[in-house]
């Protein structure tokens, strides 16, 4: 029998992961397997060059931006087996629901995840997904937490043990060449004020102003939407301030496109708490968490404590020139650089089995997560834009008004 899979994702990190997730629930010439993915049109769908870099090295080519209602009309003419729900929480729930209402009593087994590392395991994260029959974890330190996180709405969906699907096998080692040039990755939510980012670009500055090539990589252009808003973008708050920090707007260079680009031998990767610090480590590269602002969950970087890899910005120089960081290996087997091989494909093929025999558990008896904010997202993707924002307009008062009595 062949298992139809098809992923819906809503942005570009989202999308991403889905891609890479598909490719890795078998060989490309699995015969078993049917794959396919689709965007769902949402004001954060990724841009043509943002879906060009998400399915780099993926099979998946130039997928379809549809609406949801087109999505539903796909979804009862090809019946896939199991969807793969890669987005944000409010929309993952909206489209969980338009498939099960396309496809009736014999639903998809829906599965979904988070496109990177995962803790703190919050109550609205797992809220948003409690329809789901299978949520995806990347590291042994996600299972029980997750667990927990959903039993606390009464649920029980797998947890499947896989891996962050883009990293490379720790074979793949790339670390044997002193390093020039170090890879900034940024982030849209830390840090999430205007003076620590303009604080932390002046310190790369410092170190570009040493023996070292300092590249910014965003995740987005201006104009770009991202998974996350990104109040503060880098490369216009460089513009802005690299003047009065006293810098050449060329000593630090800005760029795009997929992470792996630069990733190679010679470079250094340092974030606050990016997923692509675990690619990096994956390719025995140089590896630094930025703890100049803290390690914290609110810094999405708490993961981090005790990697080995935790130091401030100006600690980097002396720590690359002596050949880096040594990440803790016992940190990573518990982390997401197991050496566990992936439970994902055989909980596609028993969930693909339960929906044969239509003993999935019906999508009605989940009530929705936070009604309010769910039918306000259903709105945005179900009505046209001016409908939607003429109903905005006309509620206005009334909001303002429940705002004004609760403060």
């Amino acid at each position: 029998m062949t298992i139809r899979v098809l992923a819906v994702a809503d942005s570009d990190s989202y999308l991403k992961w889905a891609c890479a997730t598909l490719d890795r629930l078998g060989p490309a010439e699995d015969d078993g397997l049917d794959r396919s993915a689709v965007i769902v049109k949402t004001p954060i769908a990724p841009t043509t060059s943002q879906i060009a870099a998400a399915v780099a090295g993926s099979s998946v080519v130039r997928p379809a931006v549809l609406a949801v209602r087109d999505l539903a009309a796909q979804i009862r003419e090809s019946t896939p087996d199991v969807v793969l729900i890669a987005a944000t929480g409010p929309v993952a729930e909206v489209v969980a629901r338009a498939v099960v209402g396309a496809t009736g009593k014999r639903r998809p087994a829906l599965i979904t995840g988070l496109p990177g590392m995962a803790l703190p395991a919050t109550p609205e994260g797992t809220g948003w997904r409690r329809w789901c029959d299978a949520f995806v974890v990347h590291s042994r330190l996600e299972i029980d937490a997750y667990r927990e996180a959903f039993a606390a709405h009464g649920v029980a969906p797998e947890v499947p043990l896989a891996h962050l699907p883009f990293l490379e096998h720790m074979s793949a080692s790339l670390g044997t060449e002193p390093v020039k040039r170090i890879v900034f990755a940024a982030q849209a939510k830390v840090p999430d004020n205007r003076p620590d980012r303009v604080a932390l670009l002046d310190r790369l500055a410092r170190l570009a102003d040493d023996e070292f090539e300092v590249i910014v990589k965003l995740r987005a252009r201006k104009g770009e939407r991202q998974t996350h808003n990104e109040a503060f973008p880098y490369d216009e708050l460089w513009d802005a301030e690299h003047t009065q920090l006293g810098h050449r707007s060329d000593t630090l260079r800005f760029v795009d496109g997929p992470m792996a680009e630069w990733l190679q031998p010679g470079a250094a990767l340092m974030t606050v708490s990016s997923t692509a610090a675990m690619e990096s480590l994956a390719l025995g590269l140089s590896t630094v968490i930025i703890d100049d602002f803290g390690v914290s969950p609110e810094l999405l970087n708490a993961p981090f404590a005790g990697s080995g890899c935790v130091m401030h910005v100006a600690d980097a120089a002396g720590a690359f020139r002596s050949g880096g960081p040594e990440p803790d290996p016992v940190w990573l087997e518990e982390n997401y650089l197991h050496a566990t091989e992936s439970e994902l494909p055989a909980t596609v093929q028993a969930l693909a089995a339960r929906r044969e025999t239509g003993a999935l558990t019906p999508l009605a008896e989940v009530k929705p997560w936070l009604r309010l904010r769910y039918l306000r997202m259903a709105l945005q993707m179900y009505l046209p834009r001016f409908v939607y924002n003429a109903i905005r307009l006309s509620t206005r008062p009334v909001r303002l008004l429940l705002l004004d009595k609760k403060a």
